[in-house]
């Protein structure tokens, strides 16, 4: 029933891009402007959930089990510093979207339960989050047939490196298997692998062109990479969530991609935003030449 109620919303979603002329570089908000989606031209689409600070007075803070509410500060601004970089090199930007509510009222990265712990009144930005993750996939895989999804976060571990969740705890990630089916098709890069089988998980994931293993060799330390293949038995990892199972699933044959959690000093920081986001711009278009064959 889940997929089919999927399927069905994929449906609407892309007959309402289709009808819609969205233009590029345009920023589109609900009325309320707690949800925004800036239009890209490229085969890049960046969700921010956990960035919000608007706290809304008359809505009941989140407080169902296992509910979250840190917020991941500064991470609208590193998305916002990531399309300016983008803009200076390739003259053209990634999709964003980003939602301006605080997570103490709604999490955009859980399922709609979980997010909204069970608060009606916060059910349309929830889906107004999504929907533009959705009209995004539409018009990119439209314009260019593949698109890399990425979830961006920011954790406040005592390593300073960046976390890439590609779905795989740490335990699996450091028995890495690039011929186990399992992992690969548990992994939120499984549709690339599909759709070409000269790859493997290894090679995304630690090999000589994967994300982490570039942006390391830009300065940036990232886990997993070729310098650092998996997190250690006593180290805290976020392997990705709601966001990264959902618009690299199956349903969504045409994307992969990966969840960021980001450290501050460094790369949130107001020091570090901008030279992040430099090395962030240069890595993913190698990325684009590397997995999508794609030069801007």
């Amino acid at each position: 029933m889940k997929c089919l109620k999927l399927s069905l919303l994929l449906l609407i979603v892309s007959s309402f891009a289709y009808a819609q002329k969205w233009e590029p570089g345009k920023t589109y908000t609900d009325d309320e402007k707690w949800t925004e989606f800036i239009v890209g031209d490229l085969p890049l689409i960046i969700s921010v959930p956990h960035g919000g600070s608007i706290n809304l007075p008359d809505v009941p803070l989140r407080n169902c089990k296992g509910a979250v509410t840190v917020t991941d500060s500064r991470t609208i601004e590193l998305a916002k510093e990531i399309e300016k970089a983008f803009l200076a090199k390739y003259n053209a930007r990634p999709y964003i979207i980003i939602s301006n509510i605080s997570r103490k009222n709604v999490d955009q990265n859980r399922d709609l339960e979980e997010g909204t712990c069970g608060n009606k009144a916060m059910e349309k930005p929830w889906n107004q989050f999504h929907d533009y993750i959705d009209t995004a996939i539409v018009l990119a895989t439209k314009k260019f047939g593949k698109a890399i999804y990425i979830d961006l976060h920011g954790h406040g571990h005592t390593k300073q490196r960046l976390e890439l969740g590609y779905l795989l705890k740490a335990e699996e990630l450091r028995n890495l298997d690039a011929k186990n089916s399992k992992q690969a098709t548990k992994s939120s890069v499984a549709n690339l692998i599909t759709g070409d089988k000269n790859l493997d998980l290894e090679q995304l994931l630690i090999g000589p062109n994967a994300f982490g293993t570039l942006i390391s060799k830009e300065g940036f330390d990232a886990v997993p990479s070729k310098q650092d293949v998996a997190p250690l038995e006593e180290d805290k990892y976020f392997n990705g969530g709601y966001n990264t199972v959902r618009y690299t699933s199956s349903k969504y044959p045409n994307v992969f991609g990966w969840q960021i959690e980001s450290n501050y000093k460094g790369v949130r920081d107001a020091a570090g935003r901008p030279a992040f986001a430099k090395a962030f711009v240069n890595v993913m278009g190698n990325y684009f030449k590397a997995f999508l064959k794609k030069s801007f």
